[in-house]
């Protein structure tokens, strides 16, 4: 199973000629890590042009909630219901309960971007009777395969930009009116004085969002994966668009048809040959 983020409905017709079966809409008010959000009176719309094309639609709910925002979450969930998503990405464990008691946990995605990185934590959430669960971005090919193996039901991403820093804070505001400019723009890039890599910076309503200097990309290891058991391929067009991570869905469903892409990926596989965790004086 392929999916992917989306950031066009004009784009429904090419992602239904690709490999992509599932397409994650984000929306206003409700989503993070997007530069596509999508107003809320377009969600039937969204899941009825998904259902013309053959495509199971995702939403994007990956906000962490305040309490102020608890009324209008249920609400956002019941109309998730009521279209009949086919599944929902949450990082708040405040997202669960409300889907629980709605009988939507069957639908859940869990996708905390850094924190699942063992067996035991995928079998947590499992247990609770969640659909799936992505694994931590910085995994290593041989960590993936150990999880994969006991818990083929995790989702990893092949493909795209990952957060590796998200603060609630406008830090990027903040430091601009701490050396006397203006904010002019959500995206920027940084550059730290120990590295020449620049590091994409998103700071949006929700706050500041960092990361990876470069896409991941996964051509050279989507058959071990595959081997490995694993059949959720995440891929995700933040600071991409639709057309790039179509023809990088079909690349990657060329090498594992037993052929070659048509091109070579952007991007860095360098994770999958490292430990996660590493000493200084490593």
């Amino acid at each position: 199973m392929f999916i992917s983020t989306i950031q066009s409905m004009a784009s429904l017709p090419s992602f239904q000629a690709s490999p992509i079966d599932t397409v994650v809409v984000a929306f206003e008010g409700f989503s993070l890590r997007s530069e596509a959000k999508q107003p809320i009176d377009s969600l039937a719309d969204w899941k009825a042009a998904c259902e013309r094309h053959g495509l199971k639609m995702a939403v994007n709910a990956l906000k962490l909630f305040m309490e102020e925002e608890v009324d209008g979450l249920e609400r956002f969930l019941q109309a998730l219901k009521d279209v009949d998503v086919d599944a929902i990405y949450y990082a708040d464990e405040g997202v669960f309960e409300i889907a629980q008691r709605l009988g939507l946990q069957e639908k859940l995605v869990y996708q905390p971007e850094t924190l699942v990185t063992n067996t035991p934590d995928v079998c947590f959430y499992l247990d609770l009777g969640v659909k799936s669960v992505s694994l931590a971005h910085e995994l290593s090919l041989e960590e993936i395969v150990g999880i994969v193996q006991n818990c083929p039901q995790a989702e990893i991403l092949i493909h795209g930009y990952f957060s590796i820093l998200y603060s609630r804070r406008p830090l990027v505001t903040n430091y601009l009116r701490h050396i006397g400019k203006e904010k002019k723009s959500d995206r920027y890039d940084l550059v730290e004085q120990t590295r020449d890599e620049a590091m994409p910076v998103l700071e949006d309503e929700s706050g500041t969002h960092v990361f990876s200097a470069e896409p991941i990309q996964s051509l050279d290891y989507i058959q071990a994966l595959y081997d490995a058991g694993v059949r959720r391929f995440r891929l995700d067009s933040l600071f991409l668009n639709d057309e790039e991570i179509i023809e990088a869905a079909k690349a990657y469903a060329a090498v594992l048809a037993g052929g070659q892409p048509a091109r070579p990926l952007a991007g860095s596989d360098r994770w999958y040959g490292q430990t996660t965790v590493k000493k200084k004086v490593d």
